[in-house]
């Protein structure tokens, strides 16, 4: 069932969510995330409130509210699914606080917004905030753009992240022009999308739809393999010319690409890669497709796991590593000097993401010598 993550409308009147709901069911959006939107001087589009008792539905189409918040120079935190708003403007730049506050709503999932662009400051503050590890999804496809290069680096670094999207209405051009599609079971259940979601049980995709199955199991699943053995992949991607043809499908894990399917001359509108993959260590594998007129969709991963090590890549860590080294090597110049709070708060926090970093590259340099 499909969802946008990533909305801005008020919602204190019924005009506004009756208006969202019949948008909504124009649209065929099933779950429409309404984020209040926060920032260093207070919120905006705010909302009527927070949690279950708040919900609005018309048939199956639902509106939950969410934030969008904090909102900084470091990047922008989206929490959904949340029984109040978790802001705390003492801490404001402080993520990993926000995090625990959201955390500490049931069922709340959190996301890193504009990932697909690196957008709105995300590389100055998501290198070193990703290591606390609090981080559910990211916003892997919006405004067309989708962003492989630096899913699959944080993926290859060990970091489980679903894959998710969001229009950014109203700086989005409509609502659903970009769509998270959770795996719920035959109907929705507004509980087990949010559920879903949070366990990687997702595609983005702006037209094609996708299957992915790894040994029949859906993305965000973890399979315990010996290492000695294959898996069974079964992919598909299928979409209308008005939307999209696939014209590559792509089966692609920590090594890269392993598998593609292209449209070669067939009329079909649809692709599929039915194959076995053997699995000699831990890996993530995740597919997807591209079409003509430049709609594409992905999956979150299938994590295989083999003697219980990471789904990392130990020949491309320290690479990677140095990126986001060099991310933070920025922030550190910039808040060497100062000694009040927030200062030494966000040092702190740097120093601590360096440590993560330091122990990932020793474990990962020790995987290698097996």
């Amino acid at each position: 069932y499909s969802g946008d993550v990533h909305v801005h409308h008020p919602t204190t009147e019924k005009s506004h969510q009756d208006f969202l709901l019949r948008y909504a069911e124009a649209e065929d959006l099933h779950v429409v995330n309404v984020l209040e939107m926060g920032h260093h001087r207070g919120t905006d589009f705010k909302q009527l409130g927070f949690g279950k008792k708040f919900r609005r539905s018309r048939g199956a189409y639902w509106l939950v509210s969410g934030q969008e918040e904090p909102r900084s120079t470091f990047g922008h935190i989206i929490g959904l699914n949340t029984t109040e708003m978790a802001r705390d403007e003492a801490t404001y730049d402080l993520y990993d606080l926000a995090f625990k506050r959201l955390h500490a709503q049931p069922d709340a999932v959190v996301g890193f917004a504009h990932f697909s662009w690196n957008g709105c400051d995300l590389p100055r503050g998501f290198p070193w905030y990703v290591t606390t590890e609090g981080i559910d999804f990211v916003e892997l496809l919006q405004f067309s753009r989708i962003n492989t290069l630096d899913y699959y680096d944080y993926l290859n670094l060990g970091f489980r992240l679903a894959a998710a999207a969001g229009s950014d209405v109203p700086w989005g051009s409509t609502l659903g022009e970009v769509r998270t599609f959770v795996h719920t079971g035959d109907t929705l259940d507004i509980d087990r999308w949010f559920a879903g979601l949070e366990a990687g049980r997702t595609f983005v995709s702006n037209g094609p739809a996708l299957n992915f199955t790894v040994d029949g199991r859906l993305p965000g699943s973890e399979i315990a393999a010996d290492g000695k053995g294959v898996v069974k992949v079964h992919a598909r991607a299928w979409g209308d010319a008005k939307v999209g043809v696939p014209e590559v499908l792509e089966l692609v894990s920590n090594d890269g690409p392993l598998h593609v399917a292209r449209r070669t001359g067939n009329k079909s509108n649809e692709l599929s890669l039915d194959v076995e993959v053997g699995i000699s260590r831990s890996t993530w594998l995740a597919i997807n497709t591209r079409c003509a007129n430049g709609a594409v969709a992905h999956t979150s991963p299938v994590y295989v796991v083999v003697d219980g090590e990471p789904t990392w890549s130990p020949k491309k860590s320290a690479q990677i590593v140095r990126k986001q080294l060099d991310a933070i090597a920025v922030i550190e110049k910039e808040f060497a000097e100062g000694n009040d709070i927030r200062s030494r708060a966000i040092r702190d926090r740097l120093v601590r993401a360096k440590s993560y970093y330091a122990r990932l590259l020793a474990a990962t340099e020790k995987s290698l010598r097996k």
